[in-house]
């Protein structure tokens, strides 16, 4: 629908936020059925049952999407504290590795790491799925050797542990953005609709209550009437504009006091 209603006979504009705009949407909700609510039942807009209910299931969605970005921010936060640990073990585990075969880098391949043939180097991990992946890799490989023969720095058990509890966590973020995304498109889904209710709603008051004649008066129910922008009052605003952003020039100044 269109965001204003123009009448060329009056003296001012009606003007609907932006259904984009989720909070200027709600904010002219609050004040729409603020003012329907003073009204005997008989009189309000017919429009007020439906946009009531919708308001109502806009703040509804609005405070899962705000619990939904808690628990994301939670996860993330989490997330980045684990990746530092994780950063700090696989340190160790490429000591570790690197240090028994010194003569054969190549091996390090077998715990997860990867070897670069042409500089004989054992590269680290930088990415979350690489350091999970190279976790993974290096318990698979523990695990298959016999308990007396695995590195004891660090140990396999803690290893474990962090590649649970990282997993988990990279999950439950992924999860988060998930449904925040998902609650967004409700929010953007149902702020749309509500913004459609109040357009109409707005026309209708204007069609029964004011007979076509826009006034002031609709502003009791949230919306925005102001006086319309003549052009001659554009004109001149430019032409102000125009004058302070471009003072007289040096040689203006001197052709006028040549001419008195």
């Amino acid at each position: 629908m269109p965001t204003s209603y123009q009448d060329t006979k009056s003296l001012y504009d009606l003007s609907f936020p932006d259904p984009r705009k989720r909070p200027k949407v709600i904010q002219l909700a609050e004040a729409y059925i603020a003012c329907e609510r003073c009204r005997p039942l008989e009189r309000q807009n017919p429009f007020t049952p439906i946009i009531s209910d919708l308001f109502e299931r806009v703040i509804a969605s609005e405070n899962e999407l705000k619990q939904a970005e808690r628990q994301r921010k939670s996860a993330s936060s989490e997330l980045k504290r684990l990746q530092k640990e994780a950063q700090r073990i696989i340190w160790n585990m490429w000591k570790s590795v690197t240090a028994k075969f010194s003569s054969k880098p190549e091996q390090a391949i077998n715990w997860g790491f990867e070897y670069k043939v042409l500089t004989g180097n054992v590269l680290l991990p930088k990415t979350l799925n690489e350091r999970l992946e190279t976790l993974n890799s290096y318990i698979a490989q523990e695990q298959s050797r016999a308990a007396v023969e695995r590195f004891t720095v660090p140990e396999l058990i803690e290893v474990m542990s962090l590649c649970n509890t990282l997993q988990a966590n990279a999950d439950a973020r992924e999860a988060g953005l998930k449904d925040r995304e998902s609650r967004v498109e409700l929010c953007n889904e149902l702020v749309m609709e509500l913004s459609n209710y109040l357009q109409a709603a707005g026309i209708y008051l204007l069609a029964m209550e004011f007979k076509f004649k826009l006034s002031k008066d609709l502003q009791k129910w949230g919306y925005d009437v102001s006086a319309k922008r003549t052009e001659a009052s554009t004109r001149n605003e430019r032409q102000d504009e125009s004058f302070t952003s471009s003072p007289p020039t040096p040689e203006a100044k001197l052709d006028v006091t040549a001419d008195e």
